[in-house]
Formats: structure tokens, sequence, C-alpha cells
């Protein structure tokens, strides 16, 4: 293999220090030179006994685990690749990200950040398994986590509220390990759909609460506007233009894979298919759809409109559509399964999504 080869990057489903064993290397990624990025993140798994919360530096300076101490050591580790693993002379080199779970969120927001096609070395592509794009769906007064209210009473709450798997529901209770700070949840890094738009929701005072206005009686005269601020409705959710104008940054292409709920008992399907219309609810398909869905609005209403104007083949709006598409793919791999690695279906399918933009490379390079 020479430096002008293509790399990867794996961004591991959680922090390896806080395992007892280390997750394995996907299998796609074999035929390839890839950097694996050790992050340090507490939280997940959980420890019985408590993990480490901080790790010791030099002159008894500690560094805190929880957010945003990942995406410091991934930005540290991608400027490090960039300055050592750089080709010679005016070479290119194209870069591909992978992670999964709490690694795709990482994976997502280094790419979102960090694509600039002129650049000699740079990331060109992502691919991601079960990934939290969007962490503040997991708060109360997330629109997301408000019950129907038109649902039919003889319709288990279980059905409307399950979590869709046990990992899922694991990164909502160890939200707190893991952010420490409900305002970290908003941080666009950690939630990279807020790179495309508001959130439309306060920042609570914790995980589990909803944010709730500060009675006045217990406020000091001076911070009656305090209360008001607080009590005051949150601003609807609104599109945000990602990339900014003014940026180098261009949206990647990227597939998104994703798990789906165990299967419910037959009684249960029963009871869920006499409903007329399903209730969506927060799991990883949602995520990657919601995700999915942003990344192609921005593609399609921004970068290809201002395209239109000079590029005559993308004058019909199919066309438009359907490059967004091609450039952000969403896959289902089936039923969650217990192994936090990716299933044999979604590594091929990652394996020929791979291949198909390196085959790109190899004809460039004859």
């Amino acid at each position: 293999m020479s430096s002008a080869d293509p790399l990867l990057i794996y961004l591991p489903p959680y922090s390896t220090e806080s395992a007892q064993v280390a997750p394995q290397l996907p299998l796609f990624c074999h035929r390839h030179p890839t950097a694996v990025v050790h992050y340090r993140w507490t939280g997940y798994p959980p420890v019985e006994d408590g993990s480490a919360t901080e790790t010791p530096e030099s002159e008894g300076f500690y560094t805190p685990l929880h957010w945003p101490t990942p995406l410091h050591d991934t930005l540290q580790a991608y400027s490090w690749i960039l300055e050592n693993l750089m080709p010679p002379f005016y070479t290119r080199r194209d870069v591909y990200v992978y992670g999964s779970y709490l690694g795709a969120s990482l994976a997502t927001s280094l790419t979102l950040t960090e694509t600039h096609p002129h650049q000699r070395m740079g990331i060109r592509g992502c691919i991601t398994f079960n990934g939290i794009y969007n962490w503040t769906m997991f708060l109360p007064d997330h629109p997301i986590n408000k019950l129907p209210r038109t649902r039919s009473v003889n319709i288990p709450e279980k059905i409307l509220t399950r979590s869709l798997d046990p990992t899922f529901l694991g990164f909502k209770q160890q939200a707190g390990m893991l952010f420490e700070k409900p305002e970290s949840l908003f941080d666009p890094f950690a939630s990279p759909c807020l790179f495309f738009h508001t959130p439309g929701i306060h920042v609570p005072q914790s995980f589990t609460e909803r944010a709730q206005g500060i009675p006045a009686s217990k406020l000091p005269v001076e911070d009656t506007a305090l209360e008001l601020l607080l009590a005051a409705e949150p601003s609807k959710k609104s599109h945000l233009k990602f990339p900014p104008t003014e940026s180098t940054l261009k949206i990647p292409e990227i597939l998104l894979i994703h798990s789906g709920p165990p299967p419910l008992a037959p009684s249960l399907q029963r009871r869920q298919q006499r409903r007329k219309k399903e209730y969506r609810r927060n799991g990883f398909r949602t995520q990657a759809e919601e995700l999915a869905g942003l990344m192609r609005h921005s593609i399609h209403e921004y970068e290809l409109k201002d395209r239109k104007q000079w590029d005559e083949d993308l004058q019909d709006l199919k066309t438009r559509g359907e490059e967004a598409m091609r450039r952000v793919q969403v896959y289902y791999v089936g039923p969650h399964h217990q192994i936090p690695q990716l299933p044999s279906d979604g590594d091929q399918f990652a394996e020929a999504w791979l291949e198909n933009r390196l085959s790109r490379w190899r004809r460039r390079e004859v």
C-alpha cells in the first residue's frame, strides 16, 4: 500500500478505556489501512463499581471524561492524522470515517465539519451504525416524547413507549454520566442534527424533568426578568443553512445504517397493527431518518438550488432530489442484536458502498 491509498478512520462504539473487552474492527475495514481513534468517554457501557469520571494528567490536573473530552480527543487525533499521514508532493488522499453507537455521533460531527473537497487529504464520506444524532430527543420536553392525544385507550402503554432496544435505553439512562450537564446535549457536535435546525425546546435543569420557570416568590426582585424568560415558550424549530454560505464545507456522502427493535409478542403485534397511524417513537431508526432528512434538505434546498443557476444538469427538480438521495443513504439491517458490532448484512452493504466510492479513486489514479 502507498501513502496515497484511501484511509479509513474508525471510532469504536464506546470508549475502550471503560470497556473490559475492546470492540473488534469491522470486517469491511480489514482490506484498507485504518486508523483507530481511542477517544475517552465515561458512562457507557455502565460499570457496576462506577467508572472513573476523570483521568490524571501532569501537575495534578485531571481531565473530565464526560463531554466534550471525547470531541477534543477526536479532533486532536484527526489533526495528527492529517499532519503525519499526508501523502508527499501534490498527491491526494481520500479519508472515510466509520463509527458506531457513541462513535457514530463523533464520526458524523467530524465528517460534517471537516469535509473540504478541495483539500489534498480530507474526509470524502462516512458510514455510521446505530448513532444518536440528536441527544435532545431524550429530553421530556421534546415533541417526540409526547403521546398522541387521540390514541385508543385499549392500546397498551408498552407499545407506545417501550424502548426500541436495550442499548438505546442504556444511552438514555446514562446521559447524565456521558454529558454531565443537560446543556451539553444541545451542542451540535454532540447532536449533529442541530447543525441543521434550532432545538425548538428550552434547556432543562435536569435530564429527566421538564423545563419549568422558577416561581416568582422564590426569585429576588431583580431576577423577575429571568423568571419571565424561563416561563416563555421556546421558539419554534426552524431550519438553519448548513454549511454556511461562505464556507468551503460540503455535505458528504454518508451511509446511515440502523437496526430495529426486538419483535413484539404476537398478541401485541396484532393490537399494534389495528392502529390507523403508527406512533413515531425515538429509536435508532428515527435518529437515522431524522438526520438523513435534514442533510437531504440542505443538499436539495441550498447547495443544488444555488448550483442550478449555472449547472444545466440540475434544472430538473427530480434530478436534484435524486442527487440528495444518492449522497445520503439509510440502510436497515434487521432487529436488535446483543453484540454492538455491525451485523454481516450491514457489513456487506457497507463494503459495497465503500467499494463503489473507492473505484472512482482507482479510475482517477489510472
